[in-house]
């Protein structure tokens, strides 16, 4: 940051540098500030670190706030923290913690996700009764607005919620002032190491050890049954011994041994202990420097061993750990580098299970949701320890090769060394148990990711376990709640999974809860319209409407470039199931529209089923598959209307320029081949087959010349189903409709003057300063609105469309 203008400051006044006037950002470790004039001269100095400066100040709601103008260049004595006050100077009771009244008990995610079930408790630490009627908890923006007596040594329960005042599910930090400013309290918390993740919708609380000591101490604070209105905490009590900056070496060399260094804090005595593989575990004492350093040595082992190891503190305020209390993991660790029992040129995943736990987990066909059996999963050295495992999916339960749930355990995600797109904190291990070209999942995701819609990651790996090969699988994105948020969908949507035969039509829309749920399987919290009502009425409307009253619900209540990307690349995967089942039917009431979302692809690309073979048919054909999946009463809106039809037509032609132009597929498929030819066959040796034994190599030839090569016919070397292809620059005229006094603009316009539908999917407009999400099709001399926030679709011209695009980055 540089003054740029003449900038005068008189003696005592401030001036404020926030944060949207400089480029850079400032560290929460560590940072030396210059102020230089024009000459280059120093004039002062500021050097923080995060060890002896305020700890109120490393992200606890206090700024670093100077005492001493006098001395040149000084350090932490010169400073002290207190509540930010940009352009006024320090006060000494902004930056005194009186802790009359405390926080003792934060309950910030419920096991059901409800908001009302949540709650913060207060304790009264004084010997007099206190009156909360002005005070604030700042962080919630609560305030007390009449008389509410807390007794002296009594207890305060602040509950329930209301959805304005939501407490965060990951971190928060909450400071509570009294009516005269003063801070009587300040807590924060995280949902991961050093904090116990286990507060974070595991059915626990947190709660503090000791109302005297720093609310924002993670030490200070255990997950717990909630007990509200009942504070555990006592003075006697003190905090737990926390570790941190724990590092040590991934994959060491076979005999190597492992260095374990690290940091601790109020802990008299430390012991490590480990194990390898399954085996019993083993204590080595650690050596603590005086100013908490810890380093230790795990002897070395023979290549491939499973090493976990735990770090065990002791002090005044009991045991503490790291993993610590209140985290998923018992252990953290490495696997000793080796080689795999038969080369690879895949992604190595392993698997550490007890041979009697697989046994038991593998005939346990029964489980859903969270439950599960233990076992650790490695990548490259880096382990998760105490993750759940289980069987998943409906049919392929049955199969001798599972389809597995991977659930990672509180508090840890995981991108495996950085060969995810993102972190996640649950997976799914696919067998492609129904397609032997082991193609049809990952393709699936390729197109989606080339058509930019929503997509699942997919990708195939070598599963072992125990350090043995078990299988190729592929690695799949769970469609979990993460998932949805990356979506853009909102906390509140409604999601349900189609089970059996549930076309959302009117046969089963007056069954009971009971039996409705077999059908729509809900993946949103039971609090959230708990009798289904907003979906039996989203059925009952579209198959009660008809004609134009049909047409005006859907633009305004059916995110329509949604529902026309996924008909659309599902007509070129010829998904042969989402008619019925395996597609997600989902309400966000941010915008109160609805999506149809296709899930399961691995009968994708000219599978089907039918009896008696059902999943394990080995026909592959390609359809034209024009009118499917017109069941489904949803799709069937963008299947018999002129103009929504229109539109799908058009996004499917130009994906299939795309993604069935000649030699892409061919490309994919013989890289798939090359990385995993190998693994398959082994994988045949393994599990065997269905139906007609096909080779790696055959299998993909069977899908290329039965699907791909008379797809392609059907939808871009003729023109027999769908329309010619898009001419390379059609004229669209952009207009803005509304700006900001600042220039921004808040809405804008694009319209298509000529006589064809016009796919402007994924498309940026400089004008308007708008990139269009996937499947925006405009009708002939038609338009659409483009807005830039999220809510009810209303459009304020003669625009039915009304589309929700992100800005251009930066602007």
């Amino acid at each position: 940051f540089c003054f740029e203008e003449l900038t005068i400051l008189s003696t005592g006044e401030y001036f404020v540098i926030d944060e949207s006037q400089y480029k850079g950002a400032l560290s929460n470790d560590s940072e030396e500030l210059r102020l230089v004039d024009s000459l280059g001269q120093i004039i002062d100095v500021l050097n923080y670190d995060d060890d002896t400066w305020p700890e109120l100040a490393d992200g606890n709601g206090h700024s670093l706030q100077r005492i001493d103008f006098v001395t040149p260049n000084v350090g932490a004595g010169a400073w002290s923290s207190g509540t930010p006050s940009p352009g006024y100077e320090f006060l000494e009771k902004m930056s005194v913690v009186a802790r009359e009244v405390v926080f003792s008990e934060v309950h910030y995610h419920p096991l059901s996700d409800n908001p009302s079930e949540a709650f913060v408790e207060l304790v009264n630490n004084t010997s007099v009764s206190v009156d909360l009627n002005g005070w604030c908890i700042q962080g919630i923006q609560y305030c007390w607005e009449s008389s509410a007596i807390i007794e002296p040594k009594s207890v305060f329960v602040l509950k329930p919620f209301e959805s304005a005042i939501r407490l965060s599910h990951s971190r928060g930090l909450m400071q509570l002032v009294d009516d005269e400013l003063n801070v009587q309290d300040i807590m924060r918390y995280e949902d991961s190491d050093p904090w116990p993740a286990s507060a974070d919708g595991y059915g626990l609380s947190l709660q503090r050890l000791n109302l005297k000591f720093d609310g924002f101490e993670p030490g200070n604070w255990i997950a717990g049954e909630p007990t509200p209105g009942v504070s555990s905490a006592f003075e006697g009590s003190s905090v737990l011994p926390i570790f941190s900056k724990v590092e040590f070496e991934l994959s060491p060399s076979a005999g190597t041994p492992i260095g374990v260094t690290g940091r601790v804090k109020d802990a008299q005595s430390i012991e490590l202990g480990y194990r390898i593989d399954f085996g019993p575990e083993e204590i080595l004492p650690v050596d603590v420097a005086a100013d908490g350093s810890i380093s230790v040595s795990i002897p070395g082992q023979v290549a491939g061993s499973l090493v976990r190891f735990r770090l065990i503190g002791r002090g005044v305020g009991g045991e503490g750990t790291f993993p610590r209390q209140g985290d998923g993991a018992t252990y953290t660790g490495t696997v000793v580098a080796g080689e795999p029992d038969s080369p690879t040129s895949l992604p190595r995943l392993q698997w550490f299970m007890p041979d009697e736990l697989y046994d038991a987990a593998r005939l346990e066909t029964t489980l859903h949701g969270d439950d599960g059996f233990p076992a650790v999963f490695a990548y490259d050295g880096e382990i998760v320890d105490n993750v759940t495992i289980r069987i998943k999916g409906n049919q392929a339960r049955s199969n001798k090769k599972k389809k597995w749930k991977v659930m990672l355990p509180a508090g840890h995600t995981w991108d495996m060394g950085g060969l995810l797109e993102t972190e996640v904190d649950e997976f799914d291990l696919l067998p492609a148990a129904t397609d032997k070209s082991f193609a049809r999942e990952f393709l699936t995701s390729d197109l989606q990711r080339l058509s930019g819609g929503y997509r699942q990651e997919v990708f195939p790996v070598r599963l072992e376990r125990n350090n043995l090969f078990f299988g190729l699988y592929m690695y799949g994105e769970s469609s979990d709640a993460d998932w949805r948020d990356s979506l853009g969908l909102s906390k509140d949507s409604l999601v349900y999974k189609a089970e059996r035969v549930a076309k959302l039509s009117l046969g089963n829309l007056d069954l009971p809860k009971t039996d409705f749920s077999t059908f729509y399987q809900r993946y949103s919290p039971e609090f959230l319209d708990p009798e289904d009502a907003i979906l039996r009425g989203f059925i009952r409307t579209i198959n009660t409407l008809k004609g134009e009253e049909l047409i005006d619900f859907a633009f305004k209540h059916i995110d329509v470039p949604q529902v026309v990307e996924a008909i659309a690349t599902m007509r070129i995967a010829q998904n042969p199931e989402w008619q019925h089942k395996n597609y997600y039917v989902v309400f966000d009431p941010a915008d109160e529209l609805w999506r149809l979302i296709p899930i399961d692809a691995d009968l994708n690309f000219g599978r089907r089923w039918s009896s008696p073979c059902n999943a394990r048919c080995d026909e592959v054909r390609a359809d034209p598959y024009m009118s499917y999946p017109d069941g489904n009463r949803l799709a069937r809106i963008f299947l018999k209307d002129e103009v929504f039809l229109g539109m799908v037509d058009r996004r499917t032609r130009s994906l299939a320029d795309e993604f069935l132009a000649p030699g892409y597929v061919e490309a994919k498929i013989t890289n798939l081949y090359d990385i995993m030819s190998a693994d398959a066959a082994r994988d045949l040796n393994q599990w065997g087959q269905y139906g007609d034994s096909q080779t790696l190599e055959e299998a993909q030839e069977i899908l290329l010349t039965e699907y791909f090569v008379p797809k392609r016919e059907m939808y871009i070397l003729t023109d027999k189903y769908l329309p010619a292809p898009q001419i390379s620059n059609p004229r669209i005229e952009v207009s803005v409709t509304k700006k900001d006094p600042d220039g921004t603009v808040l809405s804008g316009r694009l319209s298509n003057s000529g006589l064809e539908f016009v796919d402007v999917s994924l498309r940026t407009f400089v004008d308007i300063n708008a990139v269009l999400p996937a499947g925006v099709v405009i009708p002939p001399l038609g338009s659409i609105d483009v807005v830039f926030v999220k809510s009810p679709r209303i459009s304020e011209g003669t625009s039915r469309l009304v589309v929700l695009a992100e800005r251009i980055a930066g602007d």
